[in-house]
């Protein structure tokens, strides 16, 4: 039978008729279409991640096995659904071929959609043709099955429709998967083959339900109207068995898709396993109970400069890693029967000979899943760790600049000092040095200058190092020596400590070139002589060579100084009057004594004001021994802003009097406190709060501020004095000050030091430079007092020079104010 002989253009002329479609069957073929499209194409997702090509085929043919059946399925419950007025029954061969072309063109769609790479628009092409053709081949086979009392007619025009419909939605549904997978990849596998299962659904019973209105029916003679009795459960058997297949199907190919994802993962995870071991650089090795290696990576066989070919299989204890191996073998045998573990530091062989620490460390491994055991073993190289731990230990005992031991050092060789070479109870000789106004020379010259300094003499000094001899550079421009010496006689041991420290110190004080400057170095020593012994510190050594050290630098002769008890004794008496220095400015036991200043009728014009300490203990303290002591310990500065305090006050009461309006009165002024950046508004300050005359206020100053900074101290001078505040140079003479800064100095006045008054009466030299000093400051219009004035024949003297000021003992010692003032009184009722 052939359907083309029954094509027609107009059917109604034979008097045909149709069928109507039952609404519920519809929906179910409907229904087991679009199950049996998303299986087959959900199954084209499985396929392409399939790396065997058995696994593929059989999934393909599965796929569009239950891709066909569906298409099948839905036909047969289409067919059923369409109802007629006679008796129609179905071949069950032709029936049953019906669903070979559906299967077939599942599988071209399939085969062309499964691929790794998008297919070209051409296979695409040819594919929803292929697949919307065997949809119709089915359909039209099903049809040509049918076995009933009258003739099958189809319109010719719906005819060519279904197959456009089969055809163009076949190819929809290609590109519509197509399109999905481009866009979400297999991220969304599934929304994809939904949407691309909804068009072949669409195609299939798009194609079906056309078909069927093109197909029309002429009664044979004889043929009588009967009404449609036919059960529905065979339809319904089918469409669930349809269902159910698809549904079957699906869930094997999750199981596929679980057991194929366990499978890489596994496959990852054990090539990961072995890539991770391969990557890493310390040495791998895995063996079991008999030993034998089972797997080693390549850095393994790097460390001990193994071949691969001698590894695998070997026994390890067999390999010579260390220089007896038998005796470490043991050891760690014994540690894994016990604990399962070994570690620790080896020194391991190379295949070459050398060797290198390294860190091994056994382990054993138990499997959940099995009673084999086996070890791992891992070999870290830590050649580079101790190289770094080996400097670390170098920088912590020697200097970075100079390469000599540090303080550390020589405090450890201090405390091993009954371990130093020489006989037993002998002496031991600590010298410590410096660089005489190395400071100088760091901001004269530059740093870079001082460090070549410090290379250049710990180059000398490492010349005399031995093992008898120990040297160091303890900070800054420190540096120390310490030997042991041959005797246990104090004086032998003292000659010897001179005889030695004095050939180091030629050496070392002979010119240094630095870069293009010839510098002549002078060095600062303290020596100690110490019977060694253990535990005895280091701390008192080391503070009794820097006493010794410390009287050296201030005797600035140049020679060594050896300790003695006393200096001990006088830093504790300092250290002790410092502290009770800093509690008597709080407890304000400072007391300003006036000395008169007089002319050359014996008035009085005014008074230096001079610091006393009344010690609640120790009495009156005279400021030659706390003044040094404040200068270097800073408590210069408090003691200085007292002074100006307490004399501006003393000005401020004195202005209140009419007798005492035109006193003046001369404090004086540290370099230390003149160098504070706010003097001149301390000065201002302590003036205006105590209403003091400016006029009536002179400042000394000593000639070594002048050396220190000139031009910051002529500004500041120059500021005050606008305010009218006057100035004097004190101990004039006995410095080095230059005659053009003195020039250009905003003085008043010039005091003559007490060293040239003083031997006025039998000196010869004294009194021309008495006379000098008092020309020149006629020449500079500034006036002069002499100070240190004791005798009548050193004022006459003065006086016939020149000098009409004066101040001293022959005019009045320093005494408390109200001495003073009474004094004056005496002097007005005189």
């Amino acid at each position: 039978m052939t359907i083309f002989t029954h094509l027609m253009i107009d059917p109604h002329a034979l008097g045909a008729i149709q069928g109507v479609h039952y609404a519920p069957l519809v929906l179910v073929s409907w229904a087991v279409a679009l199950a049996a499209a998303y299986t087959g194409l959900d199954i084209i997702n499985l396929v392409g991640t399939l790396k065997r090509a058995g696994w593929r085929w059989l999934w393909l043919i599965a796929g569009a096995s239950v891709m066909g059946l569906g298409v099948w399925s839905m036909h047969f419950t289409g067919m059923h659904a369409y109802q007629l007025d006679f008796t129609v029954t179905h071949a069950p061969a032709l029936t049953v071929l019906s669903i070979i072309p559906a299967m077939l063109g599942s599988l071209a769609v399939m085969l062309v959609l499964s691929r790794q790479k998008i297919p070209p628009h051409r296979t695409s092409l040819l594919a929803g043709a292929g697949l919307g053709l065997g949809i119709g081949l089915m359909h039209y086979t099903g049809m040509a099955s049918m076995r009933m009392p009258a003739e099958l007619y189809h319109s010719l025009g719906l005819f060519l429709v279904s197959l456009g419909v089969a055809i163009g939605l076949g190819i929809l549904s290609v590109y519509a998967y197509r399109l999905c997978r481009q866009e979400w990849g297999q991220q969304r596998a599934r929304t994809g083959a939904l949407i691309s299962a909804l068009c072949v659904s669409l195609a299939i019973s798009g194609m079906h339900y056309v078909a069927m209105q093109a197909a029309w029916f002429v009664p044979l003679p004889g043929a009588t109207a009967t009404s449609s009795t036919e059960s529905h459960w065979l339809i319904y058997l089918i469409s669930g068995s349809a269902l159910l297949t698809a549904l079957l199907t699906i869930a094997a190919s999750r199981v596929q898709r679980r057991l194929q994802a366990s499978e890489h993962h596994q496959h990852m995870t054990r090539t990961q396993l072995l890539e991770v071991i391969s990557a890493l650089r310390d040495g791998v090795v895995l063996f079991d109970d008999r030993t034998r290696i089972r797997l080693c990576n390549q850095a393994f066989e790097k460390l001990l400069g193994l071949e691969h070919q001698d590894t695998t299989g070997r026994s390890l204890w067999e390999m010579a890693y260390v220089d007896d191996s038998r005796v470490l073998n043991r050891r760690i045998q014994q540690s894994l029967a016990e604990k399962g573990e070994w570690s620790g530091l080896i020194e391991a062989q190379h295949r070459d000979g050398t060797s290198f620490p390294a860190w091994l460390s056994v382990s054993q491994v138990r499997y959940a899943d099995s009673e084999e055991r086996d070890y791992v073993a891992l070999l870290s190289d830590r050649s580079a760790e101790q190289q770094a731990q080996q400097r670390i230990l170098y920088l912590a005992y020697h200097d970075f600049l100079t390469e000599l031991p540090n303080r550390r050092a020589l405090q450890e060789r201090l405390d091993g000092s009954k371990k130093l070479p020489g006989p037993a109870g002998s002496l031991a000789l600590l010298v410590l040095f410096d660089i005489d106004r190395f400071k100088f020379l760091n901001d004269s010259l530059g740093q870079d200058v001082g460090d070549e300094m410090l290379r250049q003499l710990a180059a000398r000094l490492r010349g005399w190092a031995s093992n008898d001899l120990f040297v160091a550079r303890l900070d800054g421009n420190e540096f120390a020596l310490l030997t042991p010496l041959s005797t246990r006689d104090q004086s032998t041991a003292e000659h010897q400590a001179h005889r030695l420290t004095d050939r180091v110190m030629a050496s070392l004080t002979a010119d240094y070139q630095l870069q293009g400057h010839t510098y002549p170095c002078r060095i600062n020593v303290g020596m100690l002589i110490f019977s060694p012994h253990p535990g005895g510190g280091t701390t008192h050594l080391l503070k009794r060579a820097g006493l010794a050290m410390l009287e050296a630098k201030r005797e600035r002769n140049g020679s060594p100084r050896l300790f003695c008890p006393a200096l001990e004794k006088e830093l504790e008496e300092r250290l002790a009057l410092e502290r009770e220095l800093r509690l008597a400015i709080d407890s304000d036991e400072f007391h300003l004594h006036l000395q008169p200043q007089v002319d050359a009728v014996q008035g009085v014009v005014g008074a230096e004001a001079l610091i006393r300490w009344q010690h609640s203990s120790r009495g009156l303290i005279s400021p030659g021994v706390f003044i040094p002591l404040a200068e270097e310990s800073g408590l210069i500065l408090p003691l200085g802003s007292w002074v100006l305090q307490e004399g501006c006050r003393l000005l401020g009461e004195w202005r209140q009097q009419p007798a005492l309006r035109a006193l003046k009165l001369s404090l004086n002024v540290s370099v230390r406190q003149f160098q504070q950046p706010d003097f001149v508004n301390q000065v201002l300050s302590a003036i205006q709060r105590h209403r003091a005359d400016p006029a009536c206020l002179t400042l000394e100053l000593t000639e070594s501020l002048l050396l220190s900074d000139p031009q910051g101290t002529i500004e500041k001078m120059t500021m005050l004095r606008r305010q009218g505040i006057r100035f004097a140079l004190d101990d004039f003479g006995t410095g080095y000050s230059s005659m053009a800064y003195l020039k250009s100095l905003p003085l008043d006045t010039l005091k003559i030091d007490v060293a040239f008054v003083r031997d006025l009466s039998h000196d010869t030299q004294s009194t021309p430079i008495a006379a000098s000093i008092i020309a020149l400051a006629k020449s500079l219009e500034m006036s002069v007092i002499a100070e240190g004035v004791e005798t009548e024949m050193q004022r006459a003297v003065l006086a016939g020079l020149g000098c009409s000021l004066y101040q001293g003992y022959l005019f009045g010692r320093p005494m408390p104010q109200h001495e003073f003032l009474a004094m004056l009184g005496n002097n007005a009722s005189a």
